[in-house]
């Protein structure tokens, strides 16, 4: 039994040798540890009151709390397009509608998601099948007639007056129905004209005049024009011919001839007082 007995208590004897040691170990580190543990923060009392007081933000003095979170995108339901550079917004009206942005179609007034991170693909693609957009703006034309058809059907179509257009066209009224110059100087014509364009100035007798010389020499160079470019021949005729007005009788040359696309074309070459 003493030979058995001996190694248990010379084990015992080398573990409470251990355990000395390691109390000895944390004894000197409590030791040398206690007067910074001990020693006491002194804080201020001003900071003590600081930090239960509510501290001074910009928020507080604006009357907005700092526990509640601030809305960085409030601002007003409308927003402004000119700082936009796509050319769709020049269509488009841009709202907030609570969290969200919408853009209002100017033409049809179809409302549109314009959330900045989806683009303006699917605005341009409205703008393309837009029915209001495609239809066009009547408020500035005119209902008018094809010019040399009586029973044109009438147009829609851009207006503006040119008093130079409408002089040519009463010396033509005059050369084709053989009016008389003075007919500038009738009341009732000079009433009817101004019923149709009270912008036109009826000019005079002379004036009539000179732009009937104009019609004719442009007229007679639009023919030897013509003349020089066919290759075909020239079958030329005279006719006898009375004016209705004056009575007095005129003999007309007219040259015949068939032009590139097989047509017969006929031209007043010279007319001369019998």
């Amino acid at each position: 039994m003493s030979a058995s007995v001996a190694p248990i208590t010379a084990a015992r004897s080398r573990i409470l040798q251990q355990f000395d040691v390691a109390n000895k170990i944390m004894s000197s580190n409590e030791i040398t540890s206690s007067p910074v543990a001990s020693s006491p923060v002194q804080t201020p009392r001003a900071t003590l009151e600081d930090q239960t007081s509510e501290p001074s933000t910009p928020n507080a003095s604006m009357g907005v709390s700092a526990s509640e979170p601030v809305d960085l995108d409030s601002g007003p339901d409308d927003l402004n397009n000119e700082n936009l550079k796509s050319s769709v917004w020049a269509h488009f009206e841009r709202k907030k509608n609570g969290g969200n942005v919408t853009a209002t179609c100017s033409h049809c007034r179809k409302t549109l998601g314009a959330n900045p991170k989806n683009g303006t693909t699917h605005l341009r693609m409205h703008l393309d099948r837009c029915k209001r957009l495609r239809q066009p703006d009547v408020r500035q034309k005119l209902l008018a007639g094809i010019m040399g058809k009586a029973n044109a059907k009438p147009e829609l179509g851009n207006y503006s007056f040119d008093q130079d257009f409408a002089r040519r066209e009463l010396g033509t009224m005059i050369i084709l129905h053989e009016y008389p110059l003075s007919i500038v100087d009738h009341v009732g014509f000079r009433r009817y004209s101004s019923a149709l364009q009270p912008l036109f100035k009826i000019p005079t007798r002379n004036s009539v005049k000179s732009d009937i010389i104009n019609i004719y020499e442009h007229e007679r160079e639009q023919v030897m024009k013509l003349l020089e470019g066919i290759r075909s021949r020239v079958a030329v005729t005279t006719d006898l011919w009375t004016s209705g007005n004056q009575k007095k009788g005129f003999m007309a040359v007219t040259g015949h001839f068939i032009d590139e696309e097989f047509i017969l074309q006929s031209r007043i070459l010279s007319v001369h007082p019998q």
